[in-house]
């Protein structure tokens, strides 16, 4: 839950975005759940939900990173769908598809696709992965 917006700047201590890991100048938002407390930066409070926000931090929490991590001008999106649809490939029956849904989605968000963006572009892997 969102338990603060605004973060009192000390000159002594930078903050770090729990979600971008960009610099916090001045504002920001305080996450806290039960034992995680983020500070996120106006841009990734701006661009999420709240239950986005808790979600890419609970999956940073647990698998590591950060949003856009991995991200690559030179890869663009739909050279990262092709990986995507390699990796279902690869694990068709393997793997339970919720497990191979929430690898999808951390990946998708070390390159820098919101949730709400992954969920777009989810809709269309399953209707491809239904073609193999």
């Amino acid at each position: 839950m969102i338990v603060n917006t605004e973060l009192k700047s000390d000159s002594h201590s930078v903050e770090c975005c729990g979600i971008c890991h960009r610099k916090i100048e001045q504002g920001a938002a305080i996450y806290h759940e039960v034992f995680h407390i983020e500070v996120i930066c106006p841009h990734c409070y701006s661009l999420n939900s709240e239950e986005d926000i808790e979600l890419i931090a609970n999956m940073f929490l647990a698998f590591g990173g950060y949003f856009g991590m991995l991200r690559d001008p030179h890869f663009p999106v739909n050279e990262m769908l092709k990986c995507f649809l390699n990796e279902i490939q690869a694990n068709k029956g393997a793997m339970p598809s919720e497990c191979l849904k929430i690898k999808l989605l951390h990946l998708a968000l070390l390159h820098g696709v919101t949730p709400k963006e992954f969920s777009l572009l989810d809709n269309d892997l399953l209707k491809y992965m239904y073609r193999f």
